[in-house]
Order: C-alpha cells, then structure tokens, then sequence
C-alpha cells in the first residue's frame, strides 16, 4: 500500500481556515504580511463566504458560515481553525477513484464552485481523518 495514488500534477492550492468573521481574521493574517487575493465571495452551494489571501506561508483561504448555515460552525466549536488542505488536480473523477478505492469516504460530491469560476471541488475524508478539497484543473 506504498505505492503513489495522487498524479504527479497534482498542485498544493491553499489551506481552508474557519473563523467567524473574515475581516478580523484578515486583519491579524496581515499583520504577517498576508495580502487579500481578490474580493470576498458567497458560495450559497457550500454555505460559505471566503477571502483567498497570499503571504510569506501558504495561501490560504478564510472561511465563515453564510448566515443560517453551518459549514465551519463544527470546526470552530472543536477548536479547529486549519479545516482542510485542497490540491488542483488534472481529473477529478480519477482522482475520486483512485481516492475512494485507498478508503477516502467522499463528504461533499462534485459541485462548481464559485471561487473557482464554477470548476468542480469536491471534499473527501481520508482514513486518517484529514479532510481535503479537490479542485479541477483550469486545463480540462
């Protein structure tokens, strides 16, 4: 069970970060040189709102709930504030497979997302507990 599952293209993206206001979160990520990469978006699918910011460490991307939903509430009331690492990858449906056959359970299925003009994510939970998010790849 060594043996590589991912593709060789796949891209390290960004760490998924749950707060509960963006703009306060924002404004200590600057404090270490992080700076906003684009506007903060709405993705009613998902029940987020989010704010993708690059720096001196990873992107990363902050995370609330919309209001009325409840999609990084559970992080956050666990003291979770890292909630998943996401990866573009040349073929989603692959990918799944390939995933899913080594136990991964997926936890949301395929859905366009707003913050990535409408290309497919989905998340999945992996044996080890890890949640990630696959992003498809602009190249499809």
């Amino acid at each position: 069970m060594n043996e590589r599952v991912i593709d060789p293209f796949w891209q390290f993206h960004h760490l998924g970060v749950a707060c509960r206001d963006i703009e306060k979160d924002f404004a200590v990520w600057a404090d270490l040189g992080y700076e906003r990469e684009g506007e903060v978006f709405a993705d009613q699918t998902q029940g987020i709102r989010g704010l993708f910011l690059h720096g001196a460490g990873p992107r990363l991307e902050l995370l609330e709930d919309l209001p009325g939903r409840n999609t990084v509430a559970p992080w956050l009331e666990k003291g979770a504030r890292i909630c998943h690492s996401a990866y573009e990858v040349p073929n989603l449906d692959v990918d799944l497979k390939r995933l899913t056959a080594r136990r991964a359970r997926i936890v949301v299925e395929p859905v366009p997302a707003v913050a990535f003009g409408n290309r497919k994510i989905c998340f999945l939970m992996l044996r080890n507990f890890s949640l990630i998010e696959l992003i498809e790849s602009e190249a499809r």
